[in-house]
């Protein structure tokens, strides 16, 4: 059990250390361990459902944001998170990567979330305006898409 035990605190340390693209650390966890949360940052849920994102809040204040995503659907998802000024239903194509958006202006993501998956990552956001997509093929066109502002 203590072998277990360190095993599992040695990998959560592992994918706390591996960062993204932004700086960001994404941490991966089942549904059975808990995810550990940036208590400097305000934290915004976003579930994943095999039809939308549902986030608990829809506007937060500029600087660090913990997204603490959820996949409850019963495919793989994932939660990307895009600066821009285009209404979400308007993410242009992805030219190279058919069923897929162009992810210009992306700030970070989830990474991708099998069913029961949950992630936790932090981002530092300007003030503006963001869509959180799923860019798994197909999603997105699909209705996977939300509006989120920063002030």
């Amino acid at each position: 059990m203590k072998a277990l035990l360190v095993t599992a605190t040695v990998s959560v340390l592992l994918l706390a250390g591996c960062g993204t693209a932004g700086g960001t650390n994404v941490t991966k966890v089942d549904a059975t361990n808990a995810a550990t949360v940036n208590t400097s940052a305000t934290t915004v849920n976003a579930t994943r459902t095999d039809s939308k994102i549902v986030l608990d809040k829809s506007s937060v204040p500029s600087g660090k944001i913990t997204f603490l995503v959820s996949n409850a659907g019963t495919m793989t998802h994932e939660v990307v998170v895009l600066k821009t000024d285009v209404a979400a239903d308007k993410i242009a194509p992805n030219p190279e990567e058919p069923g897929k958006m162009s992810e210009d202006g992306s700030q970070g993501e989830s990474g991708d979330l099998d069913p029961t998956q949950k992630a936790t990552f932090t981002l530092d956001l300007v003030p503006g305006n963001y869509v959180l997509i799923c860019n798994q093929p197909a999603h997105y066109l699909l209705g996977m898409h939300i509006a989120f502002t920063v002030k």
